[in-house]
C-alpha cells in the first residue's frame, strides 16, 4: 500500500486489466486553456514518445485537463547499459536503463503537436523530469569527473520519474518530486507527422 501511494503522487500508476497488467502514467495539464485553444477538446490524445528512437511508448486521451495514458505490457524497453559518467557508482550493480524522452499533446485533424513537460514553471524551470526504465533496482550516486553534474537516485525495477534540477553551478539527477505540474509547451508545432515522420508513421 505505501508503494501504491508513492507512485500515485508521481503520477505513476498500476493500470489491471483481466490478468494483464499494464503501467499508466497519469496527470493534469496547468496551463489547459492553452491547450484548448490550440488543439480544441476532442480526439486530443497525449503520447509518450522516444524521439530519438522514433516511437510511441504509450499514449492516451485528454479530458479536461486530465489524462492517463498506458504503457503496454507487451512493450519491452530496448534497454542499454546506463553508462553513467566516471565518478558516479551503481550499487549493487550497473542497470540498463531506456528514457521515454518526450511527452506529447497531438490532434491528428489538425495535424498539431506539442511538447508537455513536467516541471516547477512552465519556460525557466530548475525541476524537470522524465520517466526512465530500468532493468534492476539500483542505488546510483556521485559526481561525475570534470563535470558539474551529480546523482542521487534512487532506481527500482520498472519505470521511474527522474528529476534534473538546477542548482547554482550544477545539476542534480534524482528522483522525481511528487506532484510536479505537467505544462503545455508554446506554440503547437504544425505539420506534426511532416517533423515527426518516424513517431507518427502516417497515423
Amino acid at each position: 500500500m505505501k508503494l501504491l501511494r508513492s507512485l500515485l503522487a508521481l503520477g505513476l500508476i498500476p493500470l489491471i486489466y483481466g490478468p494483464a497488467q499494464a503501467v499508466g502514467i497519469a496527470g493534469k495539464v496547468s496551463n489547459a486553456p492553452a491547450l484548448a485553444r490550440a488543439f480544441g477538446s476532442e480526439n486530443v490524445r497525449i503520447l509518450l514518445t522516444s524521439l530519438a528512437q522514433g516511437r510511441i511508448v504509450g499514449l492516451g486521451t485528454l479530458a479536461g485537463s486530465g489524462f492517463e495514458l498506458q504503457i503496454p505490457d507487451s512493450f519491452k524497453p530496448p534497454v542499454q547499459p546506463a553508462d553513467f559518467c566516471p565518478g558516479v557508482r551503481s550499487v549493487p550493480s550497473e542497470p540498463r536503463t531506456y528514457t521515454a524522452e518526450s511527452l506529447m499533446v497531438y490532434q491528428a485533424g489538425r495535424n498539431l503537436a506539442a511538447l508537455l513537460t513536467q516541471a516547477d514553471h512552465p519556460t525557466e524551470p530548475t525541476r524537470r523530469s522524465q520517466w526512465m526504465y530500468s532493468d534492476r533496482a539500483a542505488n546510483v550516486a556521485g559526481r561525475c569527473t570534470g563535470l558539474n553534474t551529480s546523482y542521487n537516485l534512487t532506481l527500482r525495477k520498472g519505470w521511474n520519474a527522474v528529476m534534473t534540477v538546477s542548482e547554482p553551478g550544477s545539476f542534480v539527477i534524482r528522483n522525481a518530486t511528487p506532484g510536479l505540474p505537467y505544462w503545455l509547451q508554446n506554440p503547437p508545432i504544425a505539420g506534426a507527422r511532416q517533423v515527426f515522420p518516424t513517431v507518427f508513421d502516417g497515423k
